[in-house]
């Protein structure tokens, strides 16, 4: 199959759709508005200026006649957009099928309810599409909202590469108490809520280490906060890392905390359990799935800094009762639900369908 997608190049994500389609054999194609480079790929930049992570890009509408032209010039078999707002528009436009668009999260959850406008774009976004997938049922649940009939949607998780994310490198050091955050610094992620729980155990956990990796752009006021909190000698600010050294941290870890306001389906939070972390996360739908409270994790409010706290305590004080039924739990619902490879293989199947 020649394949092309129309998404942002310097996602992670884009990425690894790219990278798993061209090495089962297909051609592939990249249309993105974010200058990139991925081996073995036909790339296709389209300079629209700045695009923001936040949102607000509508200058790119401009640029529909030229992903057209680009389609037409290609003659994809699937033509597959990543995110129902902008990229999603832009495929639309283009007119073109088959049709596939994935729905990334902020997207249906956030942006289409934020104006009659934005909802007015996305619906018909979404309508132009042969086939929806959705990473999880809250978001197959606003899908409907936004009127997609049911079975125009497939939940695909995106999952994990189980040949390197695993358990069995599970080992946190014995004189640490290790705490990871693979988020994005952005609003959207709340990471200020652990920062004030830290604040609060910092001196009842002796050997307390908390890994903040990532990137954003409100690094320098969370630096700023890290201080103000006179947390900066047990929080590390690691930036991106390079990937076996994510892995390696991951096995390191006691406790992985994500507290996000909202979410898709956080490939993040599936590193860490199949890498044998202790999860606390934030009470929203996409979580609860994964957690089993008390199991192999804890949901926590978004804003309690205090009960974050005292659940960090918890996993700190009974952390030797609980890793055996953390890492059983996580191994069991990681294999039946979120391998990469299982999962891109449908997709695969999906496409060849639509070319019937």
């Amino acid at each position: 199959m020649k394949i092309c997608f129309l998404a942002d190049g310097q996602s992670v994500h884009t990425e690894r759709w790219c990278q798993y389609f061209l090495s089962a054999g297909h051609e592939v194609h990249l249309i993105t508005l974010r200058n990139t480079d991925l081996d073995g790929v036909h790339f296709h930049f389209i300079d629209a200026g700045n695009i923001a992570s936040a949102g607000g890009n509508w200058k790119i509408i401009f640029k529909f006649r030229k992903v057209k032209s680009l389609v037409k010039k290609i003659k994809p078999d699937i033509l597959h957009a990543h995110y129902a707002s902008s990229y999603g528009l832009l495929g639309a436009l283009a007119g073109y099928h088959p049709y596939v668009i994935t729905a990334m999260g902020t997207d249906v959850l956030i942006t289409a309810f934020q104006s009659v406008l934005y909802k007015m774009i996305i619906k018909f976004s979404l309508k132009k599409a042969d086939w929806i997938t959705s990473m999880a049922d809250h978001m197959t649940e606003k899908l409907i909202i936004l009127g997609v009939p049911r079975e125009k949607i497939s939940k695909v998780i995106f999952g994990i590469d189980d040949k390197i994310f695993s358990s069995v490198h599970h080992q946190p050091p014995a004189d640490k108490f290790v705490i990871t955050s693979t988020r994005y610094f952005e609003p959207i992620y709340n990471l200020p809520l652990i920062f004030k729980a830290v604040k609060i155990v910092k001196d009842k956990i002796p050997g307390l280490t908390v890994n903040m990796i990532g990137a954003g752009s409100l690094r320098k006021s969370f630096e700023d906060l890290v201080n103000e909190l006179e947390i900066n000698d047990v929080v590390h600010f690691t930036g991106r890392l390079p990937f076996e050294d994510l892995v390696k941290t991951l096995n390191q870890t006691h406790v992985y905390v994500t507290v996000s306001l909202s979410d898709g389906n956080s490939v993040s939070l599936m590193e860490a359990m199949a890498c044998g972390a202790f999860i606390i996360a934030s009470d929203i739908p996409p979580n609860k799935p994964w957690i089993s409270d008390g199991v192999n994790g804890f949901v926590v409010p978004v804003d309690s800094p205090e009960i974050l706290a005292e659940k960090i305590l918890f996993v700190y004080q009974n952390y030797s009762a609980l890793e055996l039924s953390c890492i059983a739990y996580n191994d069991k619902i990681i294999s039946e639900q979120a391998i990469w490879s299982k999962n891109m293989a449908e997709v695969e199947k999906k496409y060849l369908s639509l070319l019937k």
